[in-house]
C-alpha cells in the first residue's frame, strides 16, 4: 500500500505541482530545489524540466547536458524521492 502512495504522491508532483510552480514561480522552484539537493546535475535538470515556457523533455535535457537520458531520469526521480521523503 505504501509504495501506491508513494506512486500517486509521484505522478501529483511530476504532472501538475511542479510544472505549475516551475511555470509561474520560476525563483522560488530553484531556491527550493537548491534547498532538497546539494548536486549541480539534478538541480540543472529539475530546472530544465519544470521551468520556462516550453520545459524540456528528458531526451532533449540529456542531449543539452552530454548525458545518457537514463541517467537524467534517475537523477530526475533522486530528487523526486527526496521531495517526498521530506513530507
Amino acid at each position: 500500500m505504501e509504495n501506491v502512495k508513494h506512486k500517486i504522491v509521484s505522478f501529483w508532483l511530476t504532472h501538475i505541482f511542479l510544472r505549475r510552480i516551475g511555470k509561474y514561480y520560476p525563483d522560488f522552484f530553484n531556491n527550493w530545489i537548491a534547498d532538497v539537493t546539494d548536486s549541480r546535475l539534478q538541480r540543472k535538470i529539475m530546472e530544465l524540466r519544470y521551468t520556462g515556457t516550453y520545459p524540456m523533455k528528458f531526451e532533449s535535457i540529456a542531449i543539452e547536458l552530454g548525458k545518457t537520458p537514463r541517467r537524467v531520469f534517475e537523477q530526475h526521480k533522486k530528487v523526486i524521492d527526496r521531495i517526498i521523503s521530506q513530507s
